[in-house]
């Protein structure tokens, strides 16, 4: 997922063209890396959405859209979910080969309900180098502080930093 330099994933009107404006179409932010090693997307109703009028939303690789609206029109290879997310989990790891991963692509309410539950073992944040000043942020209130260990660091020209970091669990 992608955040401004302040914590944002969203400008306060929903405007995306801060990210889009800030990727260097020479720089390989490992996309393609992502998708190959991805055997499940799961996704929030609103990034879905945002996502399929950029003309995404279409990947071949398993999708789940979390929504309590049963009449999301979806492509692909797309299914609504709406319950709990450790039966979600649990669903997915049935189906999806053992090394291949589960990716969690927002939104901010999303990824906070996972972090509470304990659902993710990796957090890769790409900071985006602007300051929107307000918005939808990247996190919501979460129940307890998590610890982080950083695995990755890597910056780009364009002033893009990628930050892969493992929870390790609920902060003492």
């Amino acid at each position: 997922m992608a955040a401004s330099l302040d914590g944002y994933i969203a400008s306060a009107t929903g405007d995306l063209s801060w990210l889009n404006e800030a990727m260097a179409k020479d720089e390989d932010y490992g996309f393609e890396a992502t998708e190959r090693r991805t055997g499940a997307y799961i996704v929030g109703a609103n990034t879905y959405r945002e996502v399929a009028t950029m003309g995404g939303g279409g990947s071949k690789v398993p999708t789940y859209v979390v929504t309590h609206d049963q009449t999301l029109a979806t492509k692909g290879n797309t299914e609504l979910f709406s319950g709990d997310l450790w039966e979600l989990v649990a669903r997915i790891k049935e189906t999806t080969a053992v090394e291949k991963d589960i990716c969690l692509f927002g939104g901010g309410e999303l990824v906070t309900e996972f972090v509470d539950l304990g659902l993710i073992d990796e957090l890769g944040i790409s900071v985006i180098p602007v300051i929107l000043g307000g918005g939808v942020p990247f996190f919501g209130r979460v129940s307890r502080w998590t610890k982080l260990e950083l695995m990755e660091c890597r910056h780009y020209p364009s002033g893009i930093v990628l930050l892969n970091y493992r929870l390790k669990g609920p902060g003492t």
